[in-house]
């Protein structure tokens, strides 16, 4: 939560702790382990990217706590989706564009963050967020608003997803592919 210095104690810092809130003053900068150094020693579960096991369970177990809300059969993880996405979101980010891939056979979801970073559940979130603008009995989006996102990770025949993400000069984007699509005019996501 902070830290401070002196002479004689050397750096020192305010921990919280998560699991329980509680606050510890003056710990040593010994006791303190980066993120990378406490997902290596098996502490820490927080992932900021899709590169382990973890980081692709928390993006579907997100999407899958979407659907599950609305009584949707789970999506499976597709490693070929999750390629294809990869391949995107490293072309965009490469060429310093956020676009739709043109003449794609599936579903996608694109995500940016600027000097920030994300985790999968929190881009998956962002998505889920516009259900509160989505009215299921019109099958429309609140006026201004997008839903396309949203609507995606619930569409009832999508059946696996694939996620990729790539970050680079202080900016990350996100790209999940869906199989089959969905979001088509006049039929309900579910």
């Amino acid at each position: 939560m902070g830290w401070n210095w002196s002479r004689h104690g050397g750096e020192r810092y305010k921990v919280l702790y998560l699991e329980d809130n509680r606050i510890e003053q003056s710990v040593a900068r010994d006791r303190v382990r980066s993120l990378k150094e406490s997902q290596q020693a098996g502490i820490a579960t927080n992932v900021y990217d899709l590169s382990s096991s973890t980081g692709v369970e928390q993006m579907l177990a997100a999407h899958n706590q979407l659907r599950a809300n609305v009584n949707v059969a789970p999506l499976r993880w597709s490693p070929q989706l999750a390629s294809y996405a990869q391949e995107w979101a490293e072309k965009l980010l490469r060429e310093d564009k956020f676009e739709h891939r043109s003449n794609s056979s599936y579903g996608e979801n694109l995500a940016f963050a600027g000097g920030q970073q994300f985790s999968p559940q929190r881009v998956v979130e962002m998505w889920g967020s516009e259900a509160r603008d989505y009215n299921y009995a019109t099958n429309r989006c609140a006026t201004g608003k997008v839903c396309g996102h949203y609507t995606q990770i619930v569409w009832q025949n999508t059946t696996e997803v694939g996620c990729g993400m790539a970050r680079g000069n202080n900016k990350e984007i996100w790209v999940c592919n869906y199989n089959p699509p969905g979001n088509f005019r006049g039929q309900k996501p579910y």
